[in-house]
């Protein structure tokens, strides 16, 4: 089999076609998966990649802390008697998610493919019409599998919520009255003195739906002070109505930078990609254009695969010719601080960065299924999956959270 010019001539045409400013032939990733590859904690592990050894390989990789001391072990007597002992802790740096979609290419399509990518890499141009309309379909299916990635680290936060110092250690979600009034004892104030008594440092990032991002448009909105000498608020907010039916309606996440992180594998590198057992594996780089402006990669699996028969449904009909599979596929995860971040008895026990809210509004008061703290009990109406885009670039956000 002889396609790994037809691979080699995908890859070009879509590094070349990865510098236009079109926003039709870019994903864009959104809500709370934007926010983890915008705050992305994994970007401080400089030598991840080195850590894995060869391309391709997939050792358990751990990160090592220990825990801050506390009072207990302090002692007012001058002797040589210590009960400090360091402590090493470990937490794995996992990719326990996969999502995969598959796009079908017939016998008839791939010889014209295949006579494009054969003349494009001899010319060294860069596209063709054909070949930019199989990326308009790769992107068109690339997009449904974002959203499913999105979806699946959604609910992985589902059970990832950290405990809240400035409510007793709760990890239940807490209740913010966001209204357009400021109040020293509640909304963005409170949220503020919640991240100090939780001792985050540096902006919020704010992920959720409904209320908070409205507040969070209608602050964008202001062009003055507001008759409490209020201007704009530093409020960043990455509207996601997937949280709706995961977390609950009007729910929302405050997470410290730093504290969380989208964990990102590749499998067909190395000695593992190539022509292997009538299949060609290779990775597939995605341009995505971020809230902010910036460019990143999202670097997926791929699969060329043959099908060698048609195929028929129940009834005797057939539904595919004989052609290619092309197989795009993640490895992923989501990573938290470790709630064993601090140890018991500190006043930050179980505080991970991860701190759950629901928004209310006026006299409003959440649904006793919004304000559950278990996902299944979360809010289901479709009506919260309302479309709206993103508020990330709606200020810096909550840069006066020193502790």
């Amino acid at each position: 089999m002889k396609l790994i010019g037809f691979v080699q001539a995908l890859l070009l045409n879509i590094s070349v076609i990865a510098g236009l400013n079109d926003p039709q032939l870019k994903v864009s990733p959104s809500g709370f998966l934007q926010a983890l590859l915008e705050n992305n904690a994994l970007t401080q592990v400089v030598n991840l990649d080195e850590l894995r050894g060869a391309a391709g390989q997939d050792p358990t990789i751990k990160v090592r802390y220990q825990q801050r001391g506390t009072e207990d072990e302090v002692t007012d007597r001058d002797d040589c008697d210590t009960n400090i002992t360091p402590e090493w802790k470990e937490a794995e740096i996992g990719h326990p998610l996969f999502s995969k979609i598959g796009i079908f290419i017939s016998d008839e399509q791939m010889r014209k493919y295949q006579s494009e990518a054969t003349a494009t890499l001899a010319a060294g141009t860069p596209s063709a019409p054909l070949m930019l309309a199989l990326y308009e379909t790769i992107l068109v299916h690339t997009n449904a599998l974002i959203q499913k990635i999105d979806r699946n680290l959604i609910s992985a936060q589902s059970t990832k919520w950290g405990a809240n110092a400035a409510y007793g250690l709760s990890k239940s979600a807490q209740t913010i009255r966001l209204d357009e009034k400021a109040s020293m004892v509640d909304g963005f104030v409170k949220i503020i003195t919640d991240a100090q008594a939780n001792e985050i440092n540096d902006q919020l990032i704010v992920v959720g739906n409904g209320l908070v991002n409205a507040f969070d448009v209608y602050n964008r909105f202001k062009t003055g002070v507001d008759g409490q000498g209020f201007g704009k608020l530093a409020f960043n907010t990455y509207n996601d109505p997937k949280t709706a039916t995961t977390w609950g309606k009007n729910h929302f996440g405050i997470f410290a930078k730093g504290n969380i992180g989208f964990v990102d594998f590749n499998k067909n590198v190395g000695s593992y990609a190539g022509e292997k057992g009538g299949s060609i594996f290779f990775t597939l780089p995605i341009p995505a254009v971020l809230a902010n402006g910036e460019l990143t990669t999202l670097k997926l699996d791929a699969q060329l695969k043959y099908r060698d028969c048609p195929v028929y449904d129940g009834q005797g009909k057939k539904v595919a010719d004989r052609g290619w599979l092309l197989i795009l596929s993640k490895s992923y995860g989501l990573f938290n601080l470790p709630d064993n971040a601090f140890r018991e008895g500190d006043p930050l026990y179980g505080v991970n960065g991860s701190l759950h809210y629901i928004a209310t509004y006026g006299d409003a008061q959440p649904s006793a299924s919004s304000a559950a703290s278990s996902p299944s009990a979360a809010a289901s109406s479709p009506a919260a999956e309302s479309s709206s885009s993103s508020g990330a670039e709606g200020g810096e956000g909550g840069e006066g959270t020193q502790s």
